[in-house]
């Protein structure tokens, strides 16, 4: 029987039945003639040569309401660029689409502006490359609603795209905010990153700080760190956003605080949803996990946007002795999750392999007591690109300089 659960502070729709995609597809065709949907696509140039970029363009390349597709991309010189470009054209023939360049000459000059005049070291990553496709979109005139993909769903069905806009996109839920939560399971339970530090984090902070309004908003998503969401783009080109792997946990934190209640949901985009998994690196000196790549570096620094975010709220700059007790608080909670995961993989008929997880959870606890060494240093501060409607009010010739390489860059068909 499928899941019902409703949160009372945060609508939740549910995969409850499974209704005919063409029905659905034509809804929102109806509903965007009024509120047009642009898809927003950060990718790696490497996605292009891995399987499940292909496979998702197969199934997007069907949709009939969408109307442009983003994509927004680092890791690639100028031949890739127009690689890029031809390999999106041969798939996508019907839907309008354009390839941003992220670390390319023109927009690499923007994200320096933008991101030194607010004190960010350089970045090009997701966040900056999520950034960068809503400002682009923005400066193009698009009004109405804002869908973001990750690039590596293995398993993607065009039916995900439906669930996820139809909340914000049909007027009678008109939804300014809708993120994604889905299984990551197959033949054992993914998802470290959220499972072992995010869940046993928040709840250390509340224990720690107490219940405060933000941690009990985050405590009542079921996977914070999802890449996909969709939401109303006046609303989206208000939000701040982290430049690196805090992109999703510092979005939902501003959505907290510029969302009326009641007008954020989250929606089941299905079970076991596969991607790309993130591994524990190890220095090939030492043997300590890499804080600098893979699992260690995401999970450094979603913890500390969280701790960024919770500061601002709270205000507390005379309580940093409080985080002396974070670690502790932590592994507590975490060694109790570890042992209910357990029993869900002893239940369910799925590996389980605990000595990694709780190999995890060991060094996510050092992890966070070297960040609460750094705070007590400096009192962490929110590093964030700003609204893009922001930016474009201090600097009028961006959004210009946006709408000339929306227009070079976009095929139309």
């Amino acid at each position: 029987m499928p899941d019902f659960h409703q949160p009372i502070l945060l609508p939740t729709l549910h995969h409850l039945a499974d209704p005919e995609l063409s029905e659905r597809e034509a809804l929102l065709k109806e509903v965007s003639a009024e509120r047009p949907i642009s898809l927003i696509i950060p990718a790696l140039y490497a996605e292009l040569e891995r399987e499940a970029l292909p496979h998702m363009l197969r199934h997007l390349a069907r949709v009939p309401y969408l109307k442009q597709i983003i994509f927004s991309m680092n890791g690639m010189d100028e031949a890739q660029y127009d690689h890029a470009k031809s390999f999106f054209d041969r798939r996508l023939r019907k839907i309008d689409h354009t390839v941003l360049w992220n670390d390319g000459p023109e927009l690499h000059e923007l994200h320096q502006v933008t991101q030194r005049e607010n004190h960010i070291r350089l970045v090009h990553g997701k966040g900056t490359n999520v950034w960068m496709a809503i400002a682009a979109l923005s400066a193009s005139g698009h009004q109405g609603v804002i869908a973001c993909h990750d690039a590596d769903i293995v398993n993607y069905h065009r039916e995900m795209l439906w669930r996820l806009c139809l909340p914000v996109a049909h007027p009678g839920m008109n939804y300014l905010f809708a993120k994604s939560y889905y299984g990551r399971v197959r033949e054992r339970i993914y998802g470290r990153v959220t499972r072992l530090l995010v869940f046993p984090l928040v709840q250390a902070l509340r224990e720690i700080f107490g219940s405060t309004p933000l941690l009990r908003c985050l405590a009542m998503f079921r996977y914070p760190l999802s890449g996909e969401f969709a939401a109303d783009s006046r609303f989206l080109n208000g939000l701040a956003i982290a430049p690196d792997w805090g992109l999703e946990i510092g979005m939902l934190c501003d959505v907290f605080r510029h969302a009326p209640p009641q007008t954020v949901c989250q929606v089941d985009l299905g079970s076991n949803y596969e991607h790309k998994h993130q591994h524990l690196q190890y220095h090939p000196d030492t043997g300590e996990p890499d804080a600098r790549s893979g699992l260690m570096r995401m999970a450094k620094e979603v913890s500390r946007t969280l701790l960024t975010h919770l500061w601002s709220d709270l205000g507390f700059a005379a309580e940093t002795r409080k985080l002396d007790r974070l670690a502790d608080a932590y592994e507590e909670t975490a060694q109790v999750l570890l042992q209910r995961y357990a029993h869900e993989a002893l239940f369910n008929g799925l590996q389980h392999v605990m000595k990694e997880e709780q190999q995890a959870v060991t060094v996510f606890s050092r992890m966070l007591r070297q960040l609460v060494v750094e705070c007590h240093k400096r009192p962490p501060a929110v590093h964030a690109l700003p609204g893009c409607v922001d930016v474009f009010e201090e600097h009028p010739h961006i959004r210009e300089q946006l709408c000339n390489i929306m227009a070079k860059s976009r095929k139309q068909v």
